[in-house]
């Protein structure tokens, strides 16, 4: 592994971890926020995969001999967007503090892929690359739709 050292892909791997465990608390505060049940289901959805990020992710620490973050980074240097959810109330607050923080999570997984990776590891992040795309993709179409005020009529 001549480009990028061990403990240096650790470093990598475990701060992509601690980016999905904000974003995992972030979903909760925006879920606990919003009201519409179908854009719950959603975030719910995009949660679940942050977790799953961070399994992948820690399986591939251990499988490099590391040791995994298993909680969110204490320095809090990617919270700065996280906690911009708690502070605001509604629908449409709500998924816009959401899509500050996917934005982030875009852009630091588009970042990481420009590190030499084992495949592996590479299909791992580019695997969750393409759900940040989803989720960030899906916020701003229902940002842009306004899906909070289509008010369903059948169930």
């Amino acid at each position: 592994m001549a480009a990028m050292d061990l403990n240096r892909m650790i470093e990598r791997l475990n701060d992509l971890i601690a980016l999905d465990y904000d974003a995992v608390g972030a979903y909760e505060a925006a879920i606990n926020r919003i009201d519409v049940e179908s854009l719950r289901m959603s975030l719910r959805g995009f949660q679940a995969d942050h977790e799953r990020h961070i399994q992948d992710l820690t399986q591939a620490v251990v499988s490099l001999g590391g040791t995994p973050r298993t909680k969110p980074d204490a320095k809090g240097f990617i919270l700065k967007g996280f906690t911009a959810v708690t502070s605001m109330m509604g629908n449409e607050a709500a998924l816009q503090a959401m899509r500050g923080n996917e934005l982030l999570t875009n852009r630091t997984y588009r970042m990481a892929l420009d590190e030499e990776w084992s495949d592996e590891t590479r299909a791992i992040i580019e695997r969750n690359f393409s759900d940040e795309q989803r989720h960030l993709a899906f916020i701003e179409s229902a940002l842009r739709n306004r899906l909070w005020e289509q008010t369903t009529m059948h169930p």
